[in-house]
C-alpha cells in the first residue's frame, strides 16, 4: 500500500540526498535521524517521518546505511529514469537553464529548444539548435516528450502550455510568472522567481531587524567598480 507524501516532505528528501551525498563522499557508512537532523538544522522526528514514508527503515542504534539510503531515494523519486524535456523561450534565463550540467544528475535532459523570435530560430545554445514553436506539437507526439519548461513571457505562457499540452505534454515546469490552469492529469510547478525574493528580503528584513545590522544605501564609486 502506497502512502501518499506532503509537498513539505518532498520538498525535504533533496537536502537529506544532499547531506548523504557528502557522507559518501567522505567515506561514512552509517547516519542516524539526530545526525541529520543537525545537519539540517531540522527536528529528528520530521526527519523519521519523512523517510518511514518513503518506505526505508534504519536499525536501533545503528541508523541507516547512507549508501542503501542515498540509492533509495534516488529511485524514490524516479531520478534513475531519464525524462527528455522541450525548453520553450530561448532568452537569457531559457539559455541559461539550458546550460546547466546538474539537470542530467537529476534525470532530466534538455532535447530540443523552442522560441517565436526569427533572431533566436537557428542559433546554438549549449550545442542545440533553436527551433521553431510550431514546430513542438508534432515533436512532442513525434518523440513521446512529456516535460516542458517555460521561461516564455507571462503574456503567452497559458497558451503556450495549452498548445503543448494537447500535444501529450504533461508536465510544465514554469518560469513565466504567471501561474498556468490546466486541466487534470496535467502537473505544473511554478516557479516563481518574484515570490523568492519576496521572500529573500522579508527574510533579510527580520534580520535587519534582529542583528541591527544597517542596509547598505552607499552607490558604488568608481574606484569599487576599477578594484580587483
Amino acid at each position: 500500500m502506497s502512502v501518499t507524501i506532503s509537498s513539505a516532505s518532498l520538498h525535504r528528501l533533496p537536502q537529506y540526498m544532499k547531506v548523504l551525498g557528502r557522507l559518501l563522499e567522505a567515506a561514512q557508512q552509517n547516519v542516524t535521524s539526530a545526525e541529520l537532523a543537525h545537519e539540517l538544522k531540522m527536528d529528528e522526528t520530521l526527519v523519521r517521518k519523512d523517510l518511514s514514508i518513503t518506505g526505508f527503515s534504519g536499525k536501533p542504534r545503528v541508523g541507516f546505511d547512507v549508501k542503501l539510503l542515498l540509492a533509495h531515494l534516488e529511485e524514490y523519486l524516479g531520478l534513475h529514469n531519464t525524462k527528455e524535456a522541450f525548453l520553450i523561450g530561448a532568452g537569457r534565463l531559457g539559455q541559461a537553464l539550458a546550460a546547466y550540467p546538474g539537470f542530467e544528475k537529476y534525470g532530466l535532459r534538455i532535447i530540443a529548444l523552442f522560441d517565436t523570435d526569427p533572431e533566436k530560430v537557428g542559433q546554438q545554445v549549449n550545442g542545440t539548435e533553436v527551433l521553431p514553436l510550431w514546430k513542438a506539437p508534432a515533436l512532442a507526439r513525434r518523440l513521446n516528450v512529456r516535460i516542458a519548461i517555460l521561461t516564455v513571457p507571462a503574456p503567452v505562457a497559458q497558451s503556450v502550455a495549452e498548445l503543448l499540452a494537447e500535444a501529450g505534454v504533461l508536465a510544465f515546469w514554469n518560469f513565466s510568472g504567471n501561474a498556468l490552469k490546466l486541466a487534470a492529469p496535467v502537473i505544473v510547478h511554478n516557479e516563481d522567481l518574484a515570490e523568492s525574493l519576496v521572500i529573500l528580503s522579508h527574510r533579510l528584513t527580520q534580520l535587519f531587524a534582529i542583528k541591527t545590522i544597517e542596509p547598505c544605501t552607499t552607490a558604488l564609486t568608481n574606484e569599487d567598480n576599477n578594484s580587483n
